[in-house]
């Protein structure tokens, strides 16, 4: 919601206190609030293909505070939390790849691949002991191509937190985790750690052991949660994530970054964030650059430069695809400019907040918040959410002249 700080208390904290300030001073004695949090039937706000699968259900009730919903899920493989909609339609999808992968791991192929994975890393930590140089020199040229990648990670000043190590890269067990995340349509920077411990091992077991794709069976359900997307920037922009290590992903993003005359410190501090994600950076920068030569573009980096938790991250990184999908599918986005602590996208006819939020309540905050957003310009941006708003929120909107329109997650595409 307008105001919105996504700084470093976070996109689901204690959101614009300066906004506040400045409009706590305007009379709404006699509103009628929402009082968060809002608690309501799961099946009144999930579908039902998502609230129950083959190794997971869902509680009964989903709880709503900070404009997002959070939900909690009883798994074969766990208890989960996902605090949005857009992490639960990630987390569906990652709760069938970790069955996938576990399943396979139940294979004779894979057990035979990880028993010779694990002699051959007995066998080659010590002989890089007593003979590094021609151990080297003796790895196959498939598997000895990989330490090429030494020289562009050790450039590197900055790492994800949702990266691998360097030594995981190195040995090319990241780029498996690549291919078999891109295969079960999960994203192998996730922060779940349950399904990175099923990808490690069997990443493991192909950089190793020479397991390989075409030996395991790979069961279609699991992709069919993935969004499809018409915007071909965004199928490009996951391809290259798919197949891509973080240290040249980095550098593409660092020369788009120069494309769009973004300054140095501010291409530095995006680039070297931690929340940021790989993923998130690169489709950030690609909805950037699918805007055109558009005055702003450096501004939004520099906005997004803010993240500090992976809520905020995917915030950032949704904003960014909703601006880039209203410019290709509604209207031309001419300029993006910040203005009360969130980005307006202005075409030649108006300007809109595109806001990837779940539920928007009308509260004291969220009301004072509309009406610094309305007053921020000479003609009140409309509204757009990916999620709805309450009735409340609806009519408290409308009072104040800002036009809203729920759901815009259904009309424009997003890479959760």
């Amino acid at each position: 919601m307008p105001g919105l700080d996504l700084g470093r208390r976070g996109f689901l904290g204690a959101a614009g206190s300066m906004l506040w300030m400045l409009s706590a001073s305007r009379a709404w004695a006699d509103a009628d609030w929402d009082v968060p949090p809002e608690i309501r039937p799961v099946s009144s706000v999930v579908p039902d293909d998502l609230r129950r699968g083959d190794h997971y259900t869902l509680d009964p009730d989903v709880r709503t505070a900070g404009f997002m919903n959070r939900y909690a899920m009883n798994s074969d493989f766990g208890p989960f939390v996902a605090p949005s909609d857009a992490r639960l339609r990630r987390l569906v999808r990652e709760v069938a790849a970790i069955a996938q992968l576990r399943a396979m791991q139940q294979s004779d192929v894979f057990g035979k691949a990880a028993l010779d994975a694990g002699r051959s890393v007995v066998r080659s930590a010590r002989n890089l002991i007593d003979d590094p140089a021609a151990t080297l020199s003796a790895i196959p040229e498939g598997i000895g191509s990989i330490f090429g990648r030494v020289t562009e990670q050790a450039r590197r000043s900055g790492r994800s937190q949702h990266e691998d190590g360097p030594a995981r890269q190195i040995l090319a067990v990241s780029s498996f985790k690549r291919e078999y995340a891109a295969r079960l349509g999960v994203d192998a920077y996730s922060s779940n750690q349950v399904l990175q411990d099923a990808l490690d091992r069997v990443a493991w077991a192909s950089a190793a052991g020479n397991l390989t794709l075409g030996a395991l069976s790979f069961a279609t359900g699991a992709l069919a949660l993935q969004v499809a997307s018409n915007v071909r920037m965004l199928d490009q922009a996951r391809s290259i994530v798919e197949a891509t290590p973080p240290s040249e992903l980095s550098r593409r993003n660092r020369l788009e970054l120069q494309r769009m005359q973004v300054p140095v410190g501010v291409a530095d501090r995006f680039l070297q964030n931690p929340s940021l994600s790989p993923r998130h950076m690169t489709v950030i920068v690609a909805s950037m650059m699918a805007l055109g030569s558009i005055p702003g573009r450096a501004q939004f980096i520099a906005y997004a430069s803010r993240a500090d938790t992976e809520e905020s991250a995917l915030v950032f990184q949704q904003m960014a695809e909703l601006i880039a999908g209203f410019s290709t599918q509604v209207l031309p986005v001419r300029h993006i400019a910040i203005m009360a602590n969130l980005p307006v996208a202005f075409t030649e006819t108006g300007s809109v907040v595109l806001l990837p939020i779940d539920r928007l309540l009308w509260t004291e905050r969220s009301a004072g918040l509309a009406q610094s957003l309305a007053g921020a310009q000479p003609a009140a941006p409309g509204i757009w959410l990916t999620g709805t708003a309450t009735p409340r929120a609806e009519a408290g909107l409308a009072k104040i002249g800002l036009a809203l329109t729920q759901r815009c997650g259904e009309r424009l595409p997003l890479l959760d």
